[in-house]
């Protein structure tokens, strides 16, 4: 029969020789033994058996024709059962990236219908799904597996038959692991299994390994490269579905990140401002540095007797004005409002930004407050409290620590340092030139400007060097 050929056996010794304990009909003393042969190769074989042998020789062309048929026919039901399986298997692989594409972006929930998925679809005794950690497979999923056994157990690269597939990236299929030298006996100690057959295959993501998903002890048969298509199927869409996952999980991070900025600045920095923070990148934006900007305190000489006069709600509403008037002034020259002091604020230029202009945005600032004073009392001020406000401007400039202060039920953007209190140093100075501005030498010499500067003979915290700003110099027009 290995030759393919059709033999014709006589009721003797050779017949019984060749037909072994097949059963014989009484009458039969004769034996057709026909192979049925299927792409190049014998895969079955039919018995005729006759009374004699001269019926097969007679009709041995139409003997030969009807085998053919035979053949045909089984290798053609093969084919359309092979073809019906592996549509079935499409649809399914269709059915499985769809509800994937699809999902909440929950990766457990991810992982958990896989596994499902492959239970319903593969017919295995167990499987299980491994993620590489830090150089390591940590299983994170199963069936008809303990997996909290497996997860006692992290399997290095090339280490047993996943470990393997993880480092080199591509699939093993091993019908026979006692005979695998890949096979790792520990884990089958571990999860209490006996592993007779392994399918794994890789995950990738981006170009590279993500983790393997590993069938064990396929029920009938052994796993052809067929079974390996189909689960290699699966792992692709299932690593889709967890790069969906992880950017949707970053897409959030970062809209919260955002929320958390805009929360923290808007009501004290301008808005193009907080754009251009989270624009740069929140991290690189907020973390604590030593830096040099420059301060800006403004302060209102005599709050405590207006108070009294007028009482809180007037005192209030007056505050509020006075601070969006101000506050203003501060935004428009990019800088922030660091802290209210109740009858002042102090506010920053060069954070959380800086630039070359830091000084000159806070003269500029500064001066445009001296200027509107005026207007302010006249328009609202005298109406309410029957004369004018006095202020007094401090601008200092110096080397603080920038950058998220407090602890974790209270925490503030702000600064730190001496140049904090060198400030607030000479505000007090200012009380001798009411609504005057008052600066230190680094700040002149930061500013790009020519400013029109009167020293005073004064010194701030040892420090000599006090400069009254009286205004900037135009510079001179070309004819």
């Amino acid at each position: 029969m290995q030759q393919g050929a059709i033999r014709v056996l006589d009721e003797d010794a050779t017949l019984q020789q060749e037909v072994g304990d097949l059963v014989l009909p009484a009458a039969g003393r004769a034996c057709l033994l026909a192979p049925l042969v299927m792409q190049g190769r014998v895969s079955g074989v039919v018995l005729l058996y006759a009374r004699e042998p001269s019926v097969f020789h007679e009709t041995r062309a139409i003997t030969e024709g009807i085998i053919n048929i035979i053949s045909f026919a089984i290798e053609e039901s093969r084919m359309t059962s092979l073809v019906a399986q592996r549509n079935q298997e499409l649809e399914e692989i269709k059915h499985i990236g769809s509800a994937l594409a699809s999902s909440t972006f929950d990766i457990q929930q991810v992982l958990d219908y896989t596994m499902e998925m492959i239970r319903s679809l593969m017919n295995v005794e167990a499987g299980s799904l491994a993620l590489l950690k830090d150089d390591e497979l940590e299983f994170v999923v199963a069936f008809e597996i303990d997996v909290a056994r497996l997860r006692q157990y992290r399997l290095k690269l090339g280490q047993g038959i996943a470990g393997t597939v993880a480092s080199r990236g591509e699939a093993v299929v091993e019908n026979d692991v006692i005979n695998s030298r890949h096979f790792f006996t520990t884990l089958d100690q571990v999860a209490d299994f006996e592993t007779r057959s392994v399918l794994c295959v890789p995950m990738f993501s981006q170009g590279r390994v993500i983790g393997v998903i590993e069938v064990l002890n396929r029920r009938e048969g052994e796993f052809s490269d067929q079974d390996k298509e189909l689960l290699q199927s699966i792992a692709t869409s299932v690593s889709i579905a967890l790069e969906n996952a992880r950017l949707y999980k970053e897409t959030v991070a970062m809209a919260d990140n955002e929320r958390g900025i805009r929360k923290m600045f808007q009501k004290f920095v301008p808005k193009e401002v907080v754009n251009k923070i989270i624009g740069n990148g929140a991290e690189q934006a907020l973390i604590e540095e030593f830096r040099t900007i420059t301060l800006l305190n403004l302060d209102i000489r005599g709050f405590t007797e207006m108070t009294r006069q007028i009482g809180p709600h007037k005192s209030v509403t007056m505050l509020n004005h006075f601070f969006s008037v101000m506050g203003g002034i501060v935004f428009t020259n990019h800088g922030i409002i660091d802290k209210y002091l109740g009858d002042g604020f102090l506010a920053l230029f060069g954070a959380p930004l800086s630039s070359a202009h830091d000084a000159d945005h806070a003269i500029t600032a500064a001066l445009a407050m001296q200027e509107i004073l005026g207007e302010l009392n006249e328009k609202y001020f005298r109406e309410i409290l029957g004369a004018d406000i006095v202020i007094g401007i401090s601008i200092y400039t110096g080397d603080v620590i920038l950058g998220n202060i407090g602890f974790e039920m209270k925490m503030d953007y702000t600064v730190i340092g001496d140049p904090v209190n060198k400030v607030f140093e000479l505000q007090e100075l200012t009380r001798a030139t009411p609504n005057g501005i008052l600066i230190d030498p680094a700040t002149s010499r930061a500013s790009s400007s020519r400013l029109k500067l009167r020293e005073l003979a004064v010194e701030v915290a040892g420090e000599s060097g006090v400069f009254e700003l009286l205004g900037k110099n135009e510079l001179p027009t070309s004819r």
